[in-house]
């Protein structure tokens, strides 16, 4: 009987197309990446009838075939175990998530999240919760496990992007980036430590500088003079929107509300630029004062030029209350 009949076929959906086949075997079959290298090349997996090279990209429609004795994954894997598995505490049991997360925006391709804050948007050391942990379980069934494709720090709130198919995280990386293109435009809220040195009628501000790695405190600083050369460049614009005096802040102090607008996107970026002024945000622990009311840093705006379909708008207001509640952008 000829072996190609005895193989599995696998079909290459429209949200899988672009993947290189190494990756798509790892999210659809179980089997280490020494076991699909060698199937790969003594030609047990075939594209189309053919063989293929471990690094081509499969596109919709094609049939992988795979040998018979494979096994496959449920869809929507991503072929990691961390993500195929229920999040376990200390006494291995499943660990129950608080609430599911709340999509402010869906289509075909992409789907936007109202991150909260405290929720990482990846796993990682003491962090079994996150972002893209929540979208495994909650989209376990699809044919690829929609992708975070931009990060926001674990306390920052606020406008998240994830890609729903393989070429749509592709390209969202790449409008994000601003590469091949026109850049997107990424603002933020801030409510800011006393009272900005410019006001609302003086209009946009931008700041210039370089930051750098602090290794003794393991966090970011702005860096001057010869010494710039170890750092990144930081620029962004900021404008001042109002200045409250916040009964609930230590003798009511003042807080001016930024509208932040990111040039470059660099590590806490926003967070020691405008703590290097003295203008902390608010409730931030690094390069301010820990608070009880949170970090008061929200991802309000986001504007993607994307070139299949022009530019994209997205806009959240806040989740903050009382004194500090935000009603428009």
């Amino acid at each position: 009987m000829d072996s190609e009949k005895n193989r599995q076929a696998l079909s290459v959906s429209r949200a899988e197309a672009g993947q290189k086949l190494l990756n798509f075997l790892q999210r659809r079959v179980e089997a280490s990446a020494g076991e699909f290298h060698r199937w790969i090349r003594t030609g047990q997996v075939r594209v189309n009838g053919s063989r293929a090279k471990a690094f081509d990209r499969v596109e919709e429609g094609d049939m992988v075939r795979v040998p018979p004795f494979a096994v496959f994954l449920p869809a929507g894997s991503d072929g990691r175990e961390h993500l195929a598995r229920s999040p376990q505490n200390k006494h291995g049991s499943p660990e129950k998530k608080s609430t599911s997360l709340h999509i402010v925006y869906e289509d075909e391709d992409l789907l936007v999240i109202a991150k909260p804050a405290g929720l990482p948007v990846q796993g990682g050391t003491g962090h079994s919760d996150s972002v893209a942990s929540r979208l495994a379980s909650e989209r376990s069934g699809a044919d690829f496990v929609p992708a975070p494709v931009h990060r926001l720090d674990k306390d920052t709130t606020g406008l998240l992007v994830a890609g729903k198919t393989y070429t749509a995280v592709r390209l969202l990386t790449d409008a994000l980036a601003g590469r091949g293109g026109e850049a997107p435009r990424k603002e933020y809220l801030a409510w800011v430590e006393g009272r900005w040195p410019f006001s609302p009628e003086d209009g946009p501000q931008e700041l210039h500088d370089v930051l750098a790695k602090d290794q003794k405190a393991q966090r970011m600083k702005t860096v001057h003079g010869a010494r710039s050369e170890e750092g990144q460049e930081a620029r962004c614009v900021v404008t001042a929107l109002e200045t409250r005096r916040i009964p609930e802040s230590p003798q009511g102090r003042e807080h001016t509300l930024l509208l932040v607008r990111l040039l470059t996107g660099r590590t806490h970026q926003i967070r020691v630029q405008l703590a290097s002024r003295g203008h902390a945000i608010v409730g931030d622990p690094w390069y301010g004062k820990a608070s009880q009311e949170g970090l008061k840093l929200h991802a309000c705006r986001l504007v993607l030029p994307l070139p299949e379909c022009g530019k994209r708008t997205l806009e959240l207001l806040p989740p903050w209350k009382g004194a500090w509640k935000v009603t428009k952008i």
